[in-house]
């Protein structure tokens, strides 16, 4: 049977790297279910209560070079990770409260892909160019994991 997913992009699209999660999410439609948002805030819960899966793509900010693409627990906590953008809660913390309140809604498995940032403070449509070339690459990552292809 095959699982219900969910792909979420995060980030602000007008500020150059903090829109990739929505470039990676713009690619899958049609394929699987998607949604964008702003922020990591509550509204994350809301759009992934009854999936099997949700996998949640935004830039990160860890240290490594610009364009490199992570694979996050959202289990644990990361005090080293920065969610690119103005978010108001951590994802760790917002999938957390989750599983406390809809522990039987909540997605069974939740996969987070990040891309390292380099600029998410240019008003800028678009990615720099190490970040752009990451995008093909997690959405055929994302496809494989959701056997899509």
């Amino acid at each position: 049977m095959q699982k219900k997913a969910i792909v979420i992009g995060i980030g602000n699209p007008n500020f150059r790297d903090d829109g990739v999660g929505y470039k990676i999410v713009e690619q899958l439609e049609g394929l699987v279910d998607t949604v964008c948002l702003l922020n990591t805030d509550l509204k994350v819960i809301d759009v992934m209560l009854g999936y099997d899966l949700a996998v949640i793509v935004d830039g990160v900010k860890i240290g490594v070079e610009p364009g490199t693409i992570v694979e996050l627990d959202p289990l644990k906590t990361f005090e080293k990770v920065y969610a690119s953008g103005t978010h108001s809660l951590t994802v760790f913390e917002v999938i957390r409260i989750g599983y406390q309140v809809f522990p039987e809604e909540m997605p069974k498995e939740i996969k987070i892909i990040g891309v390292e940032v380099e600029d998410i403070d240019t008003l800028d449509r678009d990615c720099s160019l190490k970040v752009k070339a990451a995008i093909p690459k997690v959405v055929q990552l994302i496809k494989e994991y959701l056997k899509l292809t």
